[in-house]
């Protein structure tokens, strides 16, 4: 019943690269930023998966957004994250497809209504 669910979930990374001159150096120490548009009426845990491990990033509410901030020491460059959701009172937990993320990068993750 997961894979179903995980294709109801839409991410699209926002390299701040493309936003800043070539010669500017990557900071690692810029936090990852997760803007969670949710657009269902259930209240959402939100999770990052990185190697293996499970971290939650906080709640949104239903039909809100949020943005939810990502310590830099837990991104480093290129590091390969999905993110899960959990709705609060509900079933399943999508899962979305890996990406690679680096310092800086803003993440728009869509949870589309039922």
């Amino acid at each position: 019943m997961r894979a179903p669910a995980a294709a109801a979930l839409v991410v699209l990374a926002v390299g701040t690269a493309c936003h800043r001159p070539a010669a500017a150096p990557l900071n690692p120490r810029a936090e990852l930023a997760v803007t969670v548009d949710n657009q269902n009426f259930l209240d959402m845990d939100v999770f990052i998966i990185r190697g293996g491990q499970r971290l939650r990033l906080g709640m949104v509410p239903g039909i809100s957004s949020r943005i939810l901030m990502v310590r830099p020491e837990l991104i480093g460059y290129g590091t390969e994250v999905q993110f899960e959701v959990h709705p609060i009172g509900g079933r399943g937990n999508p899962i979305t497809e890996t990406i690679s993320v680096r310092p800086g990068d803003v993440i728009r993750l869509t949870i589309p209504p039922n």
